[in-house]
């Protein structure tokens, strides 16, 4: 049987797809194009309506109705391979309860991400072990979900609550990919800062006063080899002096901090949920720079169902101010289920494009 994997939206996603590609690829299904596949496997992203929208498009594009199928077997028509229907269309990775049903309406079958047992039954195979850890990836996740509730997002609704892995897994993990010649490998987790060790380990170390992702990097900077650490993401509310600091100065760490901003208004911060004002994030800003040649990016949102033309003021005074290396500037989309969604969509989409490219603007710059 031949796959396609079509993977959108964040880093974590990507693991998840190297996690899939490892595991398909080990039960003999060989990865094709779109268009010669058996089997279309989507990895699937809840954090932007449009990233929903692309996937029911494309799903009205590969699984024609029953009539339609008919028609187009009956005129010749099916031979084309625009036409032609999956056999099996699976999805996993973010997925809201609202958009499962309309999976589930259209016959694609849902599994949550890492549940290889229930992939294996759907693909006809009789569940075994398998292999989590691809070293064909550079990303290793140090913790699933979210606690923060973001007014806008959906993570904690899709990934559920905050959990770390164990500190000696992670470690055993890097070690792997810098054997398997990796030289630059990401560690990911919705807040990377927030990171924490299990209560057995927390014990033996009552005493410290540095963060327990601070830890980690010290233990991951002094693994032997040639490479370079990374991480995403960061909030400004867990950000320490400690974590900056360790950036700054062990060397296998990458001198770059990604900061989400979402907002240069307390206002639409506070209706985001964001539990920092402005003053705090700048003050973060001004350590970051302190500490050494620290590169800052950062995530922003243009159109949130609050934001008054002021409110975007703010938000490219901080931009002039700051100067992010580079910044991911994302257009508002609402998403049933989450506590924005209430606030409707106020802000057309040309605004919200107007407002893109002024910022995206001074990116280039």
């Amino acid at each position: 049987m031949n796959y396609h994997l079509w993977i959108i939206g964040c880093q974590y996603n990507e693991w998840d797809g190297a996690r899939l590609r490892y595991f398909l690829d080990s039960l003999g299904l060989v990865e094709t194009d779109a268009k010669g596949a058996d089997i279309l496997i989507i990895v699937a992203c809840a954090v932007r309506q449009t990233a929903v929208d692309r996937i029911f498009g494309k799903i009205r594009n590969i699984t024609p109705t029953e009539k339609f199928h008919r028609k187009c077997t009956e005129s010749g028509k099916l031979q084309s391979k625009k036409l032609k229907p999956y056999k099996l269309v699976i999805a996993t990775g973010c997925v809201l309860d609202a958009d499962k049903k309309k999976f589930a309406e259209k016959g694609i079958e849902i599994f949550e991400p890492g549940d290889f047992k229930t992939l294996q039954k759907y693909l006809g195979f009789k569940p075994t072990s398998y292999n989590l850890n691809p070293t064909t990836s550079q990303y290793v996740p140090i913790m699933t979900g979210c606690n923060n509730f973001c007014s806008y997002c959906a993570v904690p609704y899709t990934r559920g609550r905050e959990k770390s892995r164990p500190m000696e897994e992670i470690v055993d993990d890097v070690k792997k990919l810098i054997s398997a010649g990796h030289k630059k490998i990401m560690l990911l987790g919705q807040n990377v800062n927030s990171y924490q060790v299990n209560s057995e380990e927390r014990i033996a170390n009552s005493k410290k006063k540095k963060k327990d992702f601070t830890e980690l990097l010290e233990i991951l900077n002094d693994l032997d080899g040639d490479f370079e650490i990374s991480f995403t993401s960061n909030h400004p509310k867990d950000m320490t002096d400690d974590i900056i600091e360790a950036v700054a100065n062990l060397p296998k760490i990458k001198k770059e901090i990604h900061l989400p901003l979402q907002s240069g208004s307390d206002g639409v911060l506070q209706s985001m949920n964001r539990p920092y004002a402005i003053k705090q994030y700048l003050d973060i800003v001004k350590k970051i720079k302190k500490a050494g040649n620290i590169d800052l990016t950062t995530d922003v949102i243009v159109g949130y169902p609050t934001e008054t033309e002021e409110d975007f003021k703010k938000t490219v005074e901080i931009f002039k101010k700051v100067k992010f290396k580079q910044a991911y500037i994302n257009k508002y989309s609402p998403r049933s289920g989450t506590a924005a969604f209430k606030l409707g969509d106020p802000i057309s989409w040309s605004e919200k494009q107007r407002r893109w490219r002024i910022l995206n603007d001074l990116i280039k710059r």
